[in-house]
C-alpha cells in the first residue's frame, strides 16, 4: 500500500506539472465533491481555463473528515484540492482560491433540534437571549464556526465525527446543530436523522464563505482556479447556478420571515471579505422579499 501511495503521489505530480500532450490531467478533490454542487463549477473552471493549462479531470479520493482532508492538503499528498471555510491558519498553510462557490449561504445556519424541543427557541428573538438561555450548539471539531460562535460567547460541543453529531443532538448533549441553509435538507433526509427536525424560528448569520483549499505544492492549479471561477462569474454561469441549485431554498428562507441573530466572524480575513464583497450576495439581497409565492403556512 505504501509504495503504490508513492507512486500515486509521484505520478500526481508529475501530470499536474508535465501532462502528456493531449491527456487529461487527473485532479484529486476531497470525496463530498463527487455529489456537491460545487462540482459544477470547479468542473466549469477547468474546462475554461483549458486552452491556457490543458485538459483536466476531476478523480475523488477516499471518505475522510476535514481534519485528514487538511493535513493531507497541507502534506501534498494524494490530494490537490478541498472545498470548505477559511480560517486563518488554512489561509496560512494552503493555498486559497478566493471565490465564494455558494454566494456566501454557508453563513445562513439554522438549527437541528431534537423533535419536541422547539419551545427552547420560542422565546429567543435575540443574541442576548440565546446567550442568557445557554442554548449549546453542536458542530465538529475541525470546522473554522467553532471559533466564530465561541467569539460570540456561545456554547459549542465538537466531534470529529459528522455522524455522530445526530446522534449528540437526539441525545441532547446540546440543543442545536447549526447547519447551513444549503446543508439541511440533505442533513435531515439522512438516515442518522430520525426523530430530528429543523427549528422554526431563528436564523444565524455571520459573513461566511465556502471556497476552494488547493495544496501549495500545485500553485497553478490555484491560478486556474481563480481564473475560471471569476470567468464563470463574468459570464453569468456562476449566478445561473445559484438560481438552480439554491432558489427554491432561498425563496423557502424568506417565505419563513425568521428571526435573524447577528454574529461576528472575526477570523474573516480581508481577502475573503473582498470575495464576499465582490461576488457574493448581500445578506439583504439575499432576505428581501420572496420573488416567488410562499406556500401557506
Amino acid at each position: 500500500m505504501r509504495l503504490f501511495c508513492s507512486w500515486l503521489l509521484a505520478f500526481s505530480c508529475l501530470t499536474l506539472q508535465h501532462p502528456a500532450v493531449g491527456a487529461a490531467t487527473p485532479i484529486i478533490a476531497a470525496d463530498y465533491l463527487e455529489t456537491s454542487p460545487h462540482r459544477e463549477l470547479i468542473e466549469y473552471a477547468l474546462k475554461v481555463t483549458e486552452a491556457e493549462y490543458g485538459p483536466a479531470t476531476l478523480t475523488f479520493s477516499g471518505e475522510m473528515v476535514q481534519g485528514r482532508a487538511e493535513q493531507l492538503l497541507k502534506d501534498g499528498k494524494l490530494l490537490h484540492l478541498v472545498v470548505f471555510a477559511p480560517s486563518p491558519e488554512r489561509e496560512r498553510n494552503l493555498l486559497p482560491v478566493y471565490f465564494p462557490l455558494s454566494q456566501g449561504l454557508s453563513g445562513y445556519r439554522l438549527c437541528i433540534i431534537n423533535s419536541g424541543q422547539q419551545y427552547k427557541f420560542d422565546p429567543i428573538h435575540t443574541l442576548q437571549d440565546w446567550q442568557k438561555a445557554d442554548l449549546s450548539i453542536g458542530q465538529g471539531t475541525h470546522w473554522p464556526d467553532v471559533a466564530v460562535l465561541r467569539h460570540n460567547n456561545l456554547t459549542v460541543v465538537t466531534n470529529p465525527l459528522y455522524s455522530l453529531l445526530f446522534e449528540m443532538v437526539r441525545q441532547q448533549r446540546f440543543d442545536c446543530f447549526a447547519r447551513s441553509v444549503d446543508e439541511l435538507v440533505r442533513d435531515l433526509q439522512n438516515e442518522h436523522a430520525s426523530g430530528l427536525v429543523a427549528e422554526q424560528q431563528l436564523l444565524l448569520y455571520y459573513p461566511q464563505l465556502s471556497m476552494i483549499f488547493v495544496s501549495k505544492s500545485f500553485p497553478q492549479l490555484a491560478e486556474r482556479l481563480q481564473k475560471g471561477l471569476e470567468r464563470a462569474h463574468a459570464e453569468g454561469m456562476v449566478q445561473r447556478h445559484f438560481r438552480r441549485h439554491y432558489g427554491d431554498i432561498v425563496n423557502r428562507l424568506r417565505c419563513e420571515r425568521r428571526r435573524v441573530l447577528q454574529l461576528e466572524n472575526p477570523n474573516l480575513s480581508e481577502a475573503s471579505r473582498k470575495a464576499l464583497q465582490r461576488f457574493a450576495y448581500t445578506s439583504e439581497q439575499l432576505l428581501a422579499a420572496p420573488a416567488k409565492a410562499c406556500p401557506p403556512q
